[in-house]
């Protein structure tokens, strides 16, 4: 059994994704995993250096950094590496967002090369309820209260200080933040509210505005489809789901039941079920767009446009349901998405793959909902936003509804500033191909902060080292990083 747990290709940050499962077999690597995973870092022609330089340690936190009367703490992971630091020399905070964190971004990739080139001293910061990061017993609604920005931020402005006053030769060392995705936008927030601790940061795909309908995310998926895989691949994914959805009004449930293997507590007349299916399948394309490397997107449509399909539906088909083995089955059943999200135990799957988290957070603060409300793009009308207003209410012990939530999304963008946070020393990157880019700052913010769409690829792509196959825009890009950061720590 395949088992979508889909609406999570939120982002990263955080649509439906697939958390893929086999009834005869361990779960597979899930479209959630690929949408919300730890942005891909890679070194040069060497690949990962110095992995062993890497160090994992633990800072205690306040449980609540806003209540003087809150005396709980928790034990916050971080990694390290000090291989090329000369006292003195600047700190590069590596950000972690909604995921796992793991050595390989601090001993290979762009900031690493920059620390090497600077005598830095690097560090990962994992995000609190993420990773080994438990600051609570579980991850019931009541403990979930003390996950939000601000409080992630307020960690990070306590680990700076604390790590100023103990590296040796550090006190009056420059900072720089890196962040990509998520973090990418913590590290725009943080040099915003935090503004004397940092010199600068560097957001890779940062979305900035917080917005419950968060149509441009398909749109873009749409358009990258188009631009790299050609019109006639995403013209024939859009007839065919137009079929799927013509075949469902009219009430012929089995046969796209059977095309779809879907397996039987799927119930394509329940109006929620139908809703996860179409956005399932969305997110199965949006998971490839998103993190495409060249070959992936042209892989995709080779299969859709592939003649020995008898027809447009049975070419998306075979895509949505390749992997599968002969007994295996789609579970696109809102029911069972949320029976399984609502786990609570630190080590249930909910909680590992990070997904109940993430969703509190979209619920509780951006939105971002990558939903169908627009024409312009070739998934079809059937999954809008009450399928995500239906799961926070559902998962959260009925604690979300869309007044709430629409507030909660509005709180933020008054806090931080939306399209125009107050930040200078803040370097803004895109790839053009991202979906995220919709939500980031796409020209200069001001003549401190800059921002450049980099033609070609897709989220965080500029991360990785400086490389011989890197285009002549994506090579500007990381120069002017490292040019920047000189002139930041000047």
């Amino acid at each position: 059994m395949k088992f979508p747990l889909a609406l999570v290709c939120l982002l990263a940050l955080a649509g439906v994704c697939v958390l893929g499962q086999h009834a005869d077999g361990p779960r597979a690597r899930s479209v959630w995993e690929r949408m919300h995973r730890e942005p891909p870092v890679h070194g040069g022609a060497s690949g990962v250096k110095k992995a062993a330089e890497v160090t994992t340690k633990y800072i205690m936190q306040p449980l609540d950094h806003f209540d003087a009367q809150n005396v709980y703490t928790w034990s916050m992971r971080y990694m390290e590496n000090a291989e090329h630091y000369k006292p003195g020399g600047p700190l590069f905070v590596y950000v972690g967002g909604e995921w796992e964190i793991s050595a390989g971004s601090i001993s290979q990739g762009h900031t690493y090369d920059m620390a090497k080139e600077l005598g830095g001293y690097l560090f990962y910061t994992e995000h609190r309820y993420y990773g080994k990061s438990h600051p609570t017993v579980d991850v019931r609604t009541d403990k979930l209260k003390y996950l939000n920005i601000d409080q992630a931020l307020a960690d990070l402005a306590r680990f700076v200080v604390e790590q100023r006053k103990t590296i040796p030769g550090a006190q009056e060392s420059g900072v720089i933040m890196v962040g990509g995705s998520y973090s990418a936008t913590m590290v725009t927030w943080f040099r915003q509210k935090y503004p004397h601790l940092i010199n600068g940061a560097w957001a890779s795909s940062a979305p900035v505005f917080a917005k419950m309908e968060f149509t441009e995310y398909k749109e873009i998926v749409s358009e990258s489809i188009r631009l790299v895989g050609g019109a006639n691949c995403a013209n024939r994914i859009e007839r065919a789901i137009k079929q799927v959805e013509e075949l469902l009004e009219n009430g012929d449930y089995a046969r796209v039941a059977t095309e779809f293997r879907l397996c039987s507590d799927v119930d394509l007349a329940n109006p929620l079920d139908r809703m996860n299916f179409f956005s399932s399948i969305s997110d199965e394309f949006a998971g490839v767009v998103q993190y495409h490397t060249p070959g992936d997107i042209e892989g995709v449509c080779r299969i859709i446009e592939d003649d020995t399909s008898s027809g447009e539906m049975q070419a998306l088909a075979k895509y949505v349901t390749q992997g599968l083995r002969d007994t295996g089955c789609n579970n696109y059943g809102y029911k069972a998405m949320v029976d399984y999200y609502k786990l609570t135990a630190w080590d249930s799957g909910a909680a590992t793959s990070s997904m109940r988290q993430w969703l509190y957070q979209t619920c509780a603060e951006y939105g971002w909902y990558q939903i169908s409300g627009s024409s312009n793009q070739i998934f079809g009308s059937s999954f809008p936003v009450d399928l995500f207003v239906e799961l926070c209410k559902d998962l959260y012990d009925g604690f979300f509804d869309k007044t709430r939530m629409e507030e909660n999304v509005e709180r933020v963008n008054v806090l931080y500033g939306g399209w125009n946070p107050e930040v200078t020393n803040v370097f803004f990157t895109h790839g053009h191909l991202d979906p995220w880019r919709a939500m980031g700052i796409q020209e200069d913010l001001n003549d401190q902060s800059p921002a450049v769409v980099i033609p070609g690829v897709a989220h965080c792509a500029d991360l990785s080292s400086l490389s011989p196959r890197d285009s002549e825009e994506m090579r500007a890009v990381k120069e002017k990083i490292l040019e920047l950061v000189k002139k930041w720590l000047a």
